[in-house]
Formats: C-alpha cells, structure tokens, sequence
C-alpha cells in the first residue's frame, strides 16, 4: 500500500486533517516494517556462524572448574 493510494469517504477533510492521518499511517507502516525485520534478523548472521566452531564448549569440555589447577 502506498500513502498516495490513501482515500478520505468523509466530506470536507482539511489539508491539516489529511496530512495529520498520512503521517500517523506512515508511522505505523515503519513501525510494522520494523518490527517484521526485527523478527526475521533475530538469527545468527553469517559471521556469528563462522565463529561458532572456534571455542571449546564449557558443558562438553573435560575440564571441570577447580580440579584442574592445583593438585
């Protein structure tokens, strides 16, 4: 949808008024716009995926915290 595409069925709509609603429809269109790339870029990006393998895992690993050092 485009704002230009935007149709007033009532009568005598002011300039101001028309302009007042195309400007809260275009904040919400940007608001949805948003909020749907929000979701869809939640993931890992490409980067964070290549540096997953470069560290040990903590839980999987054989060290145990405090019985490694010292004895």
């Amino acid at each position: 949808m485009t704002l230009e595409n935007v149709r007033f069925l009532t009568r005598g709509v002011t300039p101001e008024e028309k302009a007042a609603v195309l400007a809260i429809l275009d904040l919400q269109i940007e608001e949805e716009s948003a909020l749907e790339h929000e979701v869809q870029g939640a993931g890992m990006n490409a980067w964070q995926k290549s540096q997953r393998g470069i560290r040990e895992d903590i839980k999987g690993g054989s060290r145990r915290f405090g019985w490694d050092f010292g004895r």
